[in-house]
């Protein structure tokens, strides 16, 4: 995929975003007694499938309210795990690989295709339940607390790999999380900059079939392996993507007391990533908390890339921003604005000095 097809890609989703954000206002209005009334909206091919269940109240309230009433469906967690990596990296590689080139050729981050994570999902539906599947049968991009989008490569992804590039943020020997990962693509250009990155993702499935195979793409291609050693390729990309990235899933409730539990000065994190990860204000808090309780002192720094407003959804820069500010813990500030389309933005976090 060349940078202009970048550039396409991210002016689609957000000519479909301009289109459709009208329409996804009306669904607030729409009254939830009804058992099992589905409501489904579309933002820039951000489809949301929202499945109520029976109440007293019968008052939606708005998601930009933070003591809004949440169905008990959407208050379930996903258990923290880590996901370790098995030696059969055979399992893991694709053969249908696309290309996401930035800068003009200046660097080249590979993703599996889509179609190729369907048709591998499909092989194994006889024998587990796949929430990714289950997103793809609805045609949905997000079913809040089933799957969370991880498939798709969302535009403000893409903004995160260009700042990062751009401003030339340095890598080399930084303990990096990526929060929300989903394809992985900010977290990955860490790793092939010498960073030790942990990837985060709500859902296991996108870890196992999306993440995973995704950084061994990308660390495959620059493993330069002499003639006498092809057999043992597969073992120098396992060690050394074990020796670079952890991968966990879960919801942040309860991923944020699991990767380090001690709070260990040693294991907080130099930079945090995360990105199209606030267009629900009800999720505020677990985030924060999360990037809060892993950033390392005094140093450390967070940027967190997405659009100023999420239409029909309630969330976006402003809203988080004044969220971090109240609490007081961190400064933020607004790096970069994306005009093109809707707009977006890269915000910085970085901790108060103690006075």
């Amino acid at each position: 995929m060349t940078f202009s097809a970048v550039s396409e890609r991210r002016n689609h989703l957000l000519n479909d975003e301009e289109h459709d954000r009208e329409a996804a206002k009306i669904y607030y209005s729409y009254p939830c007694g009804l058992s099992s009334q589905a409501l489904v909206y579309k933002m820039a091919d951000f489809k949301f499938n929202f499945s109520f269940e029976a109440s007293n109240d019968k008052t939606i309230r708005p998601p930009d309210e933070p003591d809004s009433e949440i169905s008990p469906l959407l208050k379930s967690e996903r258990q923290a795990k880590e996901i370790v990596i098995s030696p059969g990296l055979s399992t893991y590689l694709s053969s249908r690989v696309e290309d996401l080139i930035f800068h003009d050729g200046s660097v080249v981050i590979k993703h599996v295709s889509e179609l190729d994570i369907e048709d591998n999902l499909k092989e194994k539906e006889e024998h587990q339940s796949l929430d990714i599947l289950t997103a793809v049968k609805n045609s949905s991009d997000l079913i809040p607390s089933i799957y969370e989008g991880g498939m798709k490569i969302w535009e403000c992804s893409l903004d995160l790999v260009d700042y990062l590039i751009e401003r030339g943020i340095e890598f080399e020997g930084k303990r990096v999380l990526e929060i929300g990962c989903g394809a992985g693509l900010p977290g990955i250009f860490a790793v092939l900059k010498g960073a030790k990155v942990d990837f985060q993702d709500y859902n296991e499935d996108v870890i196992r079939y999306i993440t995973i195979p995704n950084v061994l793409t990308n660390l495959q291609q620059f493993k330069t392996i002499s003639e006498g050693e092809a057999d043992s390729k597969m073992c120098h990309l396992y060690q050394q993507v074990r020796e670079s990235c952890r991968f966990f899933c879960g919801d942040w409730g309860s991923v944020v007391d699991f990767i380090n539990p001690e709070h260990v000065k040693e294991m907080m994190y130099d930079i945090v990533l995360t990105s199209e990860t606030i267009y629900s204000v009800g999720s505020y808090h677990k985030l924060y908390n999360f990037i809060k309780k892993h950033v390392k002192k005094p140093i450390g720094v967070a940027y967190v890339a997405a659009k100023t407003h999420y239409f029909g959804v309630g969330g976006g820069t402003r809203s988080f921003e004044k969220m971090v500010m109240k609490d007081g813990e961190f400064k933020i500030s607004v790096s970069k604005v994306y005009n093109e389309g809707v707009q977006r933005e890269i915000l910085c976090m970085q901790h108060r000095k103690e006075k």
